[in-house]
């Protein structure tokens, strides 16, 4: 991969009260005053909760890395599980869910926004849509050349991240297989990065990830989004969308943070959210 071909923004640009951030403003009547209040997110929705603190912390009760992190799925509901952190925004697979609920007796999973699961091929890809069905065919082996589906005379090359540890790969696994056996590469992908990358590399490739990372953080002109069921992510009718939710313990002792879940879930909370979530897109 040319890195002339890749649009990257860099997490630092993502960061809580840095002066080059790319967070947008809002003014909120809600205030977080609590230095020890600690949440984290997975990688992808890193950027939309960091666009959520910038404008409820108050400036010195917010500490980059403690304040708000970013991490893995493994480690983010790990630290929940522990204590380690008062919520983790994040879709849960079943063995994360288990964990928690082995440690948590009042788990608490609250929606704060949908973020779509785009189908990414390379740039010289002939095909522009394919229906879910066709998705499945694809990842379940019973569709394996492109052109079943319209494409060119090749070889379907999957690529996809590592169960369990990537957000994305927890969609996959509830939306698209669904149980089945998945029809995997030769070998997992650890990040998104690496998989952007491998299908630009790659004229007969396919991989999944979620658009608010494409969009936002890192995409290559050597690939692009397809339509499902003539949708694309941007679309209210796109299919392949998922609640990303907060996970917390109901038992936590810190007011503050279920005044700021309180607060998301109203009128004002819900136009910071979109604010957030919308901002700053670097991906038509």
């Amino acid at each position: 991969m040319d890195e002339k071909d890749l649009l990257v923004v860099p997490t630092v640009k993502f960061v809580p009260f840095r002066k080059d951030n790319v967070l947008p403003f809002f003014s909120t009547a809600f205030r977080i005053t609590d230095p020890d209040l600690k949440i984290s997110a997975a990688s992808a929705f890193y950027p939309t909760m960091a666009g959520i603190c910038q404008n409820v912390f108050v400036k010195e009760c917010f500490t980059e890395r403690k304040s708000l992190d970013k991490t893995y799925n493994v480690k983010g509901f790990s630290d929940l599980a522990a204590g380690d952190i008062d919520m983790y925004v994040s879709l849960a697979s079943e063995k994360n869910l288990a964990l928690l609920k082995q440690n948590i007796k009042e788990l608490r999973c609250v929606p704060l926004f949908k973020d779509p699961l785009a189908i990414l091929v390379n740039c010289e890809n002939m095909v522009r849509n394919l229906s879910l069905q066709e998705i499945k065919g694809v990842y379940t082996g019973t569709v394996q050349n492109w052109k079943d589906v319209g494409g060119a005379d090749c070889k379907i090359n999957n690529y996809q991240l590592v169960a369990e540890s990537n957000v994305s790969r927890v969609a996959f696994n509830q939306s698209i297989t669904t149980g089945a056996p998945a029809n995997l590469p030769q070998s997992d992908i650890k990040t998104m990065p690496e998989l952007v990358n491998a299908v630009g590399d790659d004229a007969c490739g396919i991989g999944n990830i979620f658009w608010s990372y494409y969009a936002r953080m890192y995409a290559s002109r050597q690939t692009r989004i397809i339509s499902v069921d003539g949708s694309l992510p941007t679309s209210k009718d796109y299919p392949l969308q998922f609640d990303i939710c907060m996970y917390f313990d109901a038992n936590n002792k810190k007011k503050l943070l279920h005044q700021f879940v309180e607060y998301l879930l109203s009128e004002e909370g819900g136009r910071l959210i979109e604010i957030a979530y919308r901002s700053e897109r670097n991906v038509k």
